[in-house]
């Protein structure tokens, strides 16, 4: 402040107009900023001003971390618009348009705010993160309308129905240069409104729609106890937006590669770490990698294969690890002929692409099924929203596309010929049967009494035998009584041998005891048996 009061006696009421530094977080008409000043937040988590990125040696107007992570960027006005000098300056029309001009003299435009037109504007740099320009209370345009490659606590990804204004992501090209990349995470409109990320043109990844607590596709994400979300869809707009404790610095990161990654900023390491909300990137997390019909489990391998009613539509590409040509029907739909069709419930996926979708939010489920029944070309159907038991309708009208096996408990269900029901219901039961059969054998084991178990006894000959005469290479470890040897008899049974040391003070007291305890281990095998048994009872009567 020193510098701006003898700043204001040399230049007097000429100072009025043009201001060399701002020392607080607001900036009016008679104010800029030039390379080399900026404006702090008021609580000094962000600045704004010229910078920049990585080895570059072109120059940003942007905002930037201050009180943590010092130097990360997380917003730039003039990112398709650089300049290659340190003569920039940044300042605020009488109208409400912040202006970034290459130097004073040939004031020429670099980059503008959108066009307003207001009365006493002033534009505040918030805490949050945000750039605003506003009328009293009132904000009249902010940079959260238009992220870069990082998302803030509050913004919203998606779309103004009013206004007309689309919030994407976008990445950089690469560290050094902040021109739009290759990358693009957006809201698509088209039916139920998903979260995409794009690579170019092609679709890349999907989030998979919301389910009134998380996407279906981040199964991690209400896992996080510093944040809510949010998903609005009404007739002003549609948004998702994270709503997170403030106590908490957090932001959402699109790199260069595509890579999505929520980030927390841990004090005692000056770190930022990836929260639990993760966007899988993975062979599973391409779109459609499976074909349609197809499901693709990231533990299995391969990682493809068909869904239950349906089978490879080119089996010899199936064979060749050529996945994208999916599945079809093992038995097609008999619909238009005036049968009916029937449904399978399937849960534990990512729900497919919502495209080609239609959604009610006051009809149940019950409802959403006969809708889906009254046309031919509705392929699924499921709850919009999994709360309170389930609430809405979502049907779907094309190709079941993009599943993915997730711990996910919302059912989606597939419409199917009543013929292959039948099928897969009667499959289902003789694996039931088998499945029961062996638990019947399992539960004749555990019958036998415990207490007094008659232990086999068998000689030191065949014993030694077994172990090759106490080879070192049979040793498995060394326990309490001493060391212990596999063995392997005559019949093909394999044992394990405990040698008593000469050094151990236990005994056959002490060995009894052990027998006892994996006596006692049998048993607690024998219970989960016993509720396994209960369980398949239970599935077979419902089948």
């Amino acid at each position: 402040m020193e510098g701006l009061t003898i700043l204001l006696i040399f230049f007097g009421a000429s100072c009025s107009i043009l201001t060399c530094s701002v020392a607080v977080d607001t900036l009016s008409p008679t104010e800029l900023i030039e390379d080399g000043d900026t404006i702090v937040s008021s609580g000094g988590m962000y600045e704004l001003g010229f910078f920049s990125p990585g080895n570059s040696r072109n120059r940003y107007l942007g905002v930037r971390y201050k009180k943590v992570s010092n130097g990360t960027v997380v917003w730039i006005a003039n990112r398709d618009t650089p300049l290659n000098t340190t003569s920039g300056i940044l300042k605020l029309n009488s109208n409400g348009i912040l202006q970034i001009v290459s130097d004073g003299n040939t004031n020429t435009t670099i980059w503008s705010s959108s066009s307003v037109n207001i009365i006493n504007p002033v534009a505040q740099r918030l805490d949050d993160g945000n750039l605003v320009i506003r009328e009293g209370s009132r904000n009249i345009w902010q940079s959260f309308d238009y992220p870069g490659n990082t998302y803030l606590r509050g913004m919203k990804l998606g779309k103004d129905l009013i206004t007309g204004i689309d919030r994407q992501w976008i990445s950089w090209k690469n560290f050094d240069d902040t021109s739009p990349g290759e990358y693009v995470v957006s809201m698509d409109m088209n039916g139920f409104p998903q979260i995409f990320q794009k690579w170019g043109s092609v679709l890349h990844t999907r989030f998979g729609p919301w389910n009134g607590v998380r996407f279906s596709g981040m199964p991690s994400l209400n896992q996080n106890p510093t944040s809510e979300n949010e998903f609005v869809v009404n007739e002003e707009e549609i948004y998702y937006k994270i709503v997170v404790d403030s106590s908490v610095v957090s932001r959402m990161y699109l790199s260069p590669e595509g890579d999505v990654r929520p980030l927390n900023w841990v004090n005692h390491t000056q770190r930022w770490r990836t929260n639990l909300a993760s966007v899988p990137t993975d062979s599973c997390s391409l779109y459609g990698v499976c074909g349609p019909y197809g499901t693709c489990n990231i533990r299995n391998f391969p990682i493809c294969s068909c869904m239950e009613g349906f089978e490879p539509k080119r089996p010899e590409e199936w064979g060749a690890g050529a996945w994208f040509s999916g599945c079809v029907p093992r038995t097609p739909l008999d619909c238009v002929n005036g049968n009916e069709d029937g449904f399978r419930s399937v849960s534990g996926v990512k729900l497919q692409g919502t495209r080609s979708s239609w959604y009610d939010f006051s009809m149940n489920l019950d409802e959403c099924e006969t809708e889906c029944l009254k046309n031919c070309s509705c392929t699924a159907y499921a709850n919009l929203d999994i709360r309170n038991g389930g609430s809405g309708c979502l049907l779907w009208f094309d190709e079941i596309m993009d599943i993915r096996e997730y711990n996910e408990t919302q059912y989606l269900h597939i419409r199917l010929a009543q013929s292959e029901l039948t099928r897969l219901t009667l499959a289902m039961h003789a694996r039931i049967k088998k499945k029961r059969s062996y638990m019947k054998r399992q539960d004749s084991l555990c019958d036998r009494p415990k207490e007094d178990i008659d232990l086999p006894s068998f000689s030191l000959s065949t014993i030694a035998k077994s172990t090759s005469n106490f080879s070192i290479a049979n040793k498995l470890g060394q326990g309490g009584f001493g060391p212990v040897y596999k063995g392997v008899l005559e019949d093909g049974r394999e044992i394990a041998v405990k040698q008593l040391s000469k050094s151990s003070r236990q005994g056959l007291d002490e060995f009894k005891n052990e027998v006892r305890l994996v006596t006692y281990l049998r048993n607690m095998q024998c219970i989960g048996y016993s509720q396994l048994n209960r369980m398949y009872s239970a599935l077979e009567s419902w089948c």
